[in-house]
């Protein structure tokens, strides 16, 4: 007789934690005694192994394959995953670490992520202090079954905001990407029960509507407030794997470039317009490099929900306008590069060390 259960999509959830060395499950085991952050998406994707597999129809068989000339290797590969969700203090800390790969914090609440020319290019082995470079990843769809994915990183990662959407909370995007392709007993495991506990997600997230700050260079005068309509930033750190262990798992990660792009809608005015003085076109013409500062909450983030974004930014195109019923305004494109000490930095407020996490 048919199986009549049936798994609602939101029963399925997925949760990371913080690797102590790189690869390892924290509970080789396969015991979980260590807790997951839940992740607050409201659909969890499934990870995917990519490997390699070759169907081939080789001589003598006729003219169908046969199934014992089937090769599947599981070394060398990758695990993928995406997501999307509102971003909560220890999400966003985490993921800018995953993507980043420099986290270090001020205090031990402030936790900040610079971009610039001296970002990490490689990662393995053991990481010091127990700061997550990588994570381990628990996939759960029901009791006795899952799949946990050793060092996991983001790929790329995405925030954006909009006063239209989402009630103006800041939302995180992108890829998770492993080098773990081969469950072993140390590291990805298929079938696995997680025996831990699962931290509920946060409820506390950021709203660009409380933004105390919003700053733009224009034409040569220095932070100029704009008023703020949406904006999205793009990390992407282009990781690859190297190496191979005895089980054909990465030795290592490779961060080759960190590509940083995005756009600004901000509004057409005295501030910023077509005039001799603030002119965002004559800034595109000119390649001036401006500095973007956004701040939720107040000038030094000391709260939960609060954080700031500072970013170099070139315009990638010319400056075109957003027709809205609320008036004109300019949409930016921009990429984000190192004036000499960064690129972008971003600081959050979590109230916690990220290693908890």
């Amino acid at each position: 007789m048919a199986d009549t259960r049936v798994v609602p999509v939101s029963a399925v959830k997925y949760g990371l934690k913080a690797e102590t060395s790189f690869g390892v499950g924290l509970d080789s085991a396969g015991n979980d005694g260590t807790a997951y952050l839940t992740q607050p998406v409201i659909q969890a994707q499934k990870p995917t192994f990519n490997i390699a597999r070759e169907s081939r129809l080789l001589s003598g068989r006729g003219a169908m394959k046969h199934k014992s000339d089937t090769i599947v290797n599981a070394k060398g590969g990758t695990v993928t995953m995406p997501f999307e969700m509102i971003a909560t203090p220890k999400t966003l800390a985490q993921h800018l670490a995953l993507v980043g790969q420099t986290p270090t914090t001020s205090g031990s609440t402030v936790h900040i992520q610079t971009f610039s020319g001296a970002s990490t290019t490689s990662m393995g082995g053991t990481i010091s202090s127990g700061v997550p470079h990588s994570c381990n990843l628990a996939y759960y769809p029901a009791a006795g079954e899952g799949i946990k994915v050793t060092g996991v990183v983001c790929s790329d990662l995405t925030l954006s905001g909009d006063v239209a959407s989402n009630n103006g909370l800041l939302s995180m995007s992108g890829n998770y990407f492993s080098g773990f392709s081969n469950p072993v007993s140390t590291g990805s495991v298929l079938e696995q029960t997680f025996d831990g506990t699962f931290v509920a997600a946060e409820t506390t997230y950021f709203n660009i509507m409380e933004m105390a700050t919003r700053t733009l260079d224009v034409d040569d005068n220095a932070t100029q407030t704009f008023i703020l309509k949406s904006f999205n930033l793009n990390i992407a750190n282009g990781v690859n794997r190297f190496g191979f262990d005895a089980n054909g798992n990465a030795e290592g990660y490779a961060f080759p470039e960190y590509a940083i792009t995005g756009d600004l809608t901000i509004k057409y005015d005295d501030e910023f317009d077509y005039g001799a003085t603030n002119n965002v076109i004559q800034d595109f013409l000119d390649g001036d490099t401006l500095t973007l500062n956004m701040i939720v909450g107040n000038s030094a983030p000391d709260a939960d929900g609060e954080m700031e974004i500072t970013a170099e930014i070139q315009y990638t195109g010319d400056p075109t306008l957003d027709l809205s019923e609320s008036g004109l305004y300019h949409n930016l494109p921009f990429e984000c590069v190192n004036d000499g000490t960064f690129g972008l930095k971003t600081e959050v407020f979590t109230n916690n060390a990220l290693a908890t996490l």
